[in-house]
């Protein structure tokens, strides 16, 4: 990797974080009725980091460009199907085999009606996440780095951040709901795994964020609002399934696919 990249990378997860936890750290503080709003606030931090830096060196029409990638369909619906239905199974499969081993099945705690999975979905796009950061992980850190490895080294690296990126919320008392209450190790292993995922449904869409965004909705909602990942009997088995899901994801990506203009896709 060139040191330009290397060091843009550095940049942009220096930016990121500093943003991120400098709000973070205000939930110490502040009144618990108010301190989501600080969460809600930091989550931007990978999306104003990548602003930041693509208006330094592309301008406003970069900024744009970058932001365009949240509706671009290039390659149609079916990498945004996609990814939400391989969520889906997975959390479901891993549910199952666990029950095989004498846990009833279902749902932890109080969850919303599945009837109202769609609207869940909906509001996770934009109260959880996604809308917030997936312009600066897969919109531009991704990009960057296939300008110099392959899929699954920059999608590796930057799951590997993404997941370090949440530290604060699991060392803040009461914050750890936030990213779903796992631990830490899980949630790393899950947002390479992810990172992965996403990073080929990305590059399959022709660098349009839709499948992305709709991805990271689907594993917040799934693991997340419906509380499986908090469930500590769960997390063996959803770990194994994302990690067999994005290594054969990637292996068929590569298989069918030649190396994408990476370039065309940093702005």
């Amino acid at each position: 990797m060139s040191q330009s990249v290397s060091r843009q990378f550095a940049v942009f997860t220096g930016l990121a974080a500093a943003w991120a936890w400098a709000f973070w750290l205000l939930t110490a503080v502040l009144p618990n009725a108010v301190d989501i709003v600080a969460i809600l606030a930091g989550a931007w931090g990978p999306t104003v980091a990548a602003v930041v830096l693509t208006w330094r060196d592309a301008g406003r029409d970069g900024v744009r460009a970058l932001l365009s990638k949240y509706l671009a369909w290039r390659s149609g619906l079916w990498p945004a199907v996609a990814v939400v239905v391989i969520a889906l199974a997975v959390t479901v499969v891993a549910v199952w085999v666990t029950s095989l081993g004498g846990v009833p099945p279902g749902f932890p705690g109080e969850s919303p009606p599945l009837t109202f999975l769609p609207v869940v979905i909906l509001v996770n796009v934009f109260l959880g996440g996604p809308l917030a950061e997936e312009a600066g992980w897969r919109g531009f850190a991704h990009p960057l780095l296939r300008e110099r490895v392959g899929p699954g080294i920059a999608g590796g690296a930057v799951g590997l951040v993404w997941g370090l990126w949440h530290a604060p919320l699991f060392l803040l008392p009461g914050q750890s709901f936030a990213i779903g209450g796992g631990d830490p190790a899980s949630f790393l292993a899950l947002t390479v795994s992810w990172s992965l995922l996403f990073g080929v449904a990305t590059e399959w869409a022709e660098w349009s964020l839709v499948p992305a965004v709709l991805g990271h909705a689907a594993v917040n909602t799934f693991l997340g609002t419906y509380g499986v990942l908090a469930a500590p009997f769960y997390r063996p088995a959803l770990v194994g399934g994302f990690v067999l899901v994005a290594v054969g994801s990637l292996v068929v990506y590569r298989v069918t696919h030649s190396e994408p203009d990476a370039s065309a896709s940093t702005v």
